[in-house]
């Protein structure tokens, strides 16, 4: 990646606060729709199991999943490079959060049941690293979901007929469609479920003429008719991709040092194979970004 790239990834992710987005109320219907999909499907893969599994979310935020899931969860494990977001979450004993990004993961091989990246991916510096490291951490027989925007969504072909510009907004890096993250994840794992939505976005004025509820039955109803003629149109999509591999249970939580890659203990203030000092925001949150993506915000 160039230094403009890593700037403005920087920029936009590092002192990233998503109270500052507002959206049109229909919008919040689609991504109401799309987080109760990844509890569904966290629901199901959690009974194949035998519950309680090891969640790893990148790109938490301010760990909405974590209460999302907390009938699912075993251990929470939230990576989010932006520490303003990150002080804004409790602390628990089932709870680790880290400052942090899917280009490096301080996370030791096959510790995890789910790995979850919502409307994440394309907010990375390095997808098909944050790819690669998503399914080294994933036990074999895991299972990464991703949740992002969808380039190919019907709204887009109609612009491009129209020579109008599609754009996605600034804070994005990365603007995939369905058959861009397949490609992604092929030489990891296969999918298991995928789904596209959000079939009304763009007729925002509907949020204006119909209460919430009313709006959540006429997007399932459009999504559910749309979806069978165009199932990689909507203007949202869902994959989970269970990686390859039999399935095996994952191995006990470790977390590694980002200098030498050997385990460290949660808490602790150095790495006692290479002496890093680590550093520890607020007293809970594990400083684990990479020195060459970081500025910091908290100076």
């Amino acid at each position: 990646m160039s230094l403009d790239q890593t700037a403005h990834w920087q920029k936009t992710n590092l002192d990233y606060d998503d109270s500052e987005w507002g959206h049109p109320k229909y919008t919040y219907t689609v991504i109401d729709r799309g987080h109760a999909l990844v509890v569904e499907l966290c629901e199901r893969l959690s009974r194949e199991q035998g519950g309680s599994p090891a969640i790893l979310d990148i790109g938490c935020g301010e760990a909405p999943f974590y209460d999302k899931l907390g009938h699912v969860n075993g251990t929470y494990i939230g990576v989010e490079p932006s520490a303003p977001l990150l002080q804004r979450v409790e602390s628990s004993a089932t709870k680790y959060l880290i400052r942090g990004s899917g280009e490096r993961l301080v996370i030791a091989d096959s510790c995890i049941d789910i790995a979850l990246n919502i409307a994440a991916l394309d907010h990375c510096l390095d997808a098909e690293e944050t790819m690669r490291e998503t399914f080294r951490v994933l036990r074999p027989g895991g299972t990464a979901l991703f949740v992002l925007e969808n380039r190919g969504r019907l709204s887009n072909l109609l612009r491009r007929a129209l020579r109008m510009e599609v754009g996605h907004g600034e804070e994005h890096l990365y603007f995939f469609d369905v058959d861009d993250l397949i490609s992604l994840a092929e030489p990891y794992g296969e999918v298991s479920f995928l789904r596209s939505y959000g079939f009304l976005l763009g007729f925002d004025w509907i949020g204006s003429v119909f209460p919430s509820r009313a709006l959540a039955v006429l997007s399932a109803t459009a999504d559910a008719l749309m979806g069978r003629l165009f199932p990689k149109r909507g203007q949202h999509f869902i994959a989970a991709i269970r990686k390859h591999g039999h399935d095996s249970e994952a191995r006990p939580l470790v977390f590694i040092c980002s200098t030498c890659q050997t385990p460290i203990e949660w808490r602790r203030t150095s790495c006692s194979s290479c002496g890093l000092n680590l550093r520890w925001i607020d007293g809970h949150i594990l400083d684990g970004l990479m020195e060459e993506m970081a500025h910091d915000p908290l100076s």
